[in-house]
């Protein structure tokens, strides 16, 4: 009786022996439990975030690197995971770094291309724009010359990603005017946006009432521009506005559909007006 009820519990014992055994074991090995803080390696250089990670047993691996005048150079951008997540210890954190140089880039050719399309093909390759300039052509708003630092620059130039190109552009034979568009409301971002969309420029940025950082001047609305706007107010292709900005951003924002080119395109000249 004793022996056939050891050979029917040894098994059972043995097995559940086993299962705790690689359950403890499994515990260990995924150190259940035991978590580290990822923490904020934002703005830090290669070293400091190495250093971070490594005092809370964490280790890091750089996946790619962009080029910011924003931030230090061979500073950390980005993350993954971000910080305040927490892994286990020994976890791998996947760093992007400020390149120390920007990247070098072909100049494309602009030439021939309509506004939207020369400043689209530029916002893909990571080149700005700098000013639109007009000339009398019978082409508007077609690209008639592009320039960098003031001089003419042929396609397939090297030039930094991030540069400024100035673009050279057709006003037609009689004038063009275009509406002044209304910017009350937009971020200095967005004031590039609608400004490009209406063939016109930035002039001075009078000042930015409660703009003490970096972080307020971004986050800073138009509360004032000059000229006003109006749809009876226009001005000539390739003119400026000048803008202020405040931090009080409290009911301030912009019209409905502010962002749709459409808005934008309406044109007359000096001998319809007259």
């Amino acid at each position: 009786m004793r022996s056939r009820l050891f050979h029917t519990l040894a098994p059972v014992v043995l097995a559940a022996f086993l299962l705790f055994a690689g359950w403890l074991w499994l515990r260990t090995y995924t150190l259940h439990g035991t978590t580290a803080r990822v923490p904020d390696l934002k703005g830090l250089s290669l070293e400091e975030a190495s250093a971070t990670l490594a005092a809370r047993d964490l280790r890091f691996e750089v996946v790619d690197s962009i080029y910011s005048n924003e931030m230090p150079k061979g500073g950390v951008v980005d993350q993954d995971p971000d910080a305040g997540l927490e892994v286990k210890p020994d976890r791998k954190i996947y760093l992007v770094l400020n390149a120390s140089q920007p990247k070098m880039i072909d100049m494309p050719r602009l030439v021939d291309l309509s506004k939207r399309q020369a400043i689209s093909v530029l916002d893909i390759i990571g080149l700005k724009v700098k000013e639109l300039q007009y000339k009398p052509d019978p082409c508007v708003d077609c690209v008639i010359a592009q320039l960098y630092n003031g001089a003419p620059i042929a396609a397939d130039a090297r030039i930094a990603q991030g540069e400024a190109i100035t673009l050279v552009l057709g006003s037609g034979d009689h004038g063009q005017r275009v509406p002044v568009p209304d910017l009350v409301g937009l971020t200095n971002v967005e004031v590039q946006q609608v400004l490009n969309m209406a063939s016109l420029n930035l002039g001075v940025l009078v000042e930015c009432v409660g703009c003490n950082t970096t972080a307020d001047s971004t986050l800073a609305r138009v509360h004032r521009q000059s000229p006003s706007a109006s749809s009876d107010n226009r001005i000539s292709l390739g003119s400026t506005i000048d803008i202020w900005l405040t931090a009080d951003t409290t009911g301030l924002r912009p019209q409905a559909g502010w962002n749709d080119p459409a808005r934008y395109t309406e044109t007359d000249t000096l001998d319809e007006a007259e």
